[in-house]
């Protein structure tokens, strides 16, 4: 196999010189000859965007450090006629590992991607009220002008800024591996964001950022299909893994399917499974099995908000949902500040259904209790509960409280269930510590 190492390339690796061009000509003259092995080891490689090839491994041994640029300059805004960039969430498509329309690629090795993401955030001010996180992103420098949020509602503006949004971006890819990479301090954006994909698979894999930083899902998969993320490690500010089907930025309705998630440990601050969202399209036939979810917000958090304002959010898609025959089952949830289960449908959601959800051998301590909320011109149908046991915590028991995001809801300091068409509780028992 090519193995080309991109110190052969020009790269210095002090954490000091852009090493961007010589990592980019490695890759591109590894794919060029047909694919094999770009070798980081050795050194702090400081960076912006790089692009993937098809062929390609990005390998990084364990004593090598790939160092997102504090620049924000240095990460490009992608272009490109492959998916519609218009509508990519958050209204920012930079990035800093890019790949698009490619195959037969990969991301492992046991070094680091380090995207030092606390220069692209400030503090809230004392007296601000934020229910998630106690920072913001950092806005546009002045006299640099936004052209992708043009006649956006003002209140959106500061989710824009030069920030990667996506550490690593997949675009519509076939077999893809990332393995054994850690990545870290990643609150400008998101971790991993696949979207339009087939055949992806997460293995070992660690994501290790600070919990109060925002928007730094973890992995989030989106109108893909035969997806595995297994034996990996997460702790992030947002949501741990998401399945997603927000089909606007491939510009035709694509279902999330066969995504299986297995085997991992997730610390968030926001959700650790959460699927769907507003507008999404079709999620199905899925299933999240031997998870331990601690010290986050919500466990699994199916939520359909809804936008009544006649100003479209920056990931509001077009569709109705339909989420359908998932699967979690062998969980332990423990030290949650909110809901071990969360499924709501809200007002102006346009939902198709929500049905045939199945949970088996949960096992959670939380401060509230599972709540599944339907409407009444959308009822949640077929929701199985087997095996499983929730336990009521007290918040101030919990080590970090003070920290954690808060908002009461009343009426999950019991089980809620309502707007539910044929709920089964078989073996299932609820009882406070």
């Amino acid at each position: 196999m090519l193995n080309c190492d991109i110190r052969d390339y020009g790269a210095v690796g002090d954490g000091v010189t852009m090493d961007t061009a010589a990592i980019q000509a490695a890759i591109d003259d590894c794919g060029a000859q047909g694919g094999g092995r770009v070798t980081l080891s050795g050194g702090r490689f400081l960076c912006g965007r790089i692009d993937l090839r098809s062929g390609v491994e990005l390998r990084l041994e364990r004593d090598a450090v790939l160092l997102g640029s504090k620049n924000g300059l240095d990460f490009p805004e992608v272009e490109t006629d492959f998916w519609r960039v218009a509508y990519a969430p958050r209204f920012n498509r930079r990035c800093m590992i890019y790949a698009e329309g490619c195959e037969d690629i990969a991301l492992t090795g046991r070094g680091v991607i380090d995207c030092q993401g606390e220069a692209y955030i400030e503090p809230l001010p004392p007296d601000t009220e934020n229910f998630y996180w106690p920072y913001r992103r950092l806005g546009f420098p002045e006299g640099f002008e936004d052209e992708g949020s043009r006649g956006l509602h003002p209140a959106q503006r500061r989710m824009c800024s030069l920030s990667p949004a996506r550490v690593a971006l997949f675009m519509g890819c076939r077999n893809v591996l990332v393995e054994d990479v850690t990545m870290r301090d990643q609150p400008a954006g998101w971790s991993y964001w696949v979207c339009g994909c087939e055949n992806i698979h997460f293995h070992r894999a660690v994501i290790d950022a600070s919990v109060l930083y925002p928007n730094n899902d973890g992995i989030h998969i989106n109108c893909s299909r035969d997806v595995t993320v297994s034996d990996c490690r997460i702790r992030c500010g947002d949501d741990g893994v998401v399945l997603r089907a927000y089909s606007l930025p491939l510009g035709k309705n694509t279902p999330c399917e066969r995504v299986t998630v297995t085997n991992t440990t997730i610390v968030s601050h926001s959700a650790g499974v959460r699927v769907g969202w507003i507008g999404d399209g079709v999620i199905r036939n899925c299933a999240v099995s031997s998870l331990t979810i601690t010290d986050s917000v919500t466990g699994i958090d199916i939520r359909l908000p809804g936008n009544d304002t006649g100003i479209r959010q920056s990931d509001e898609g077009q569709e109705a949902t339909l989420i359908e025959n998932l699967s979690f089952s062998n969980i332990v949830m423990d030290r949650l500040f909110h809901e071990p289960v969360f499924i709501n449908i809200s007002e102006h959601n346009r939902c198709e259904a929500v049905r045939d959800l199945y949970f088996s051998g949960i096992h959670a301590r939380a401060v509230h209790m599972p709540c599944v909320n339907g409407r009444a011109d959308s009822l949640v149908r077929n929701v199985y509960f087997s095996d499983c046991h929730f336990a009521q915590l007290r918040r101030e028991d919990i080590p970090g409280h003070e920290t954690a995001p808060y908002c009461e809801r009343d009426h999950t300091l019991q089980p809620y269930f309502r707007h539910v068409e044929n709920l089964r509780l078989e073996n299932t028992a609820f009882s406070v510590l």
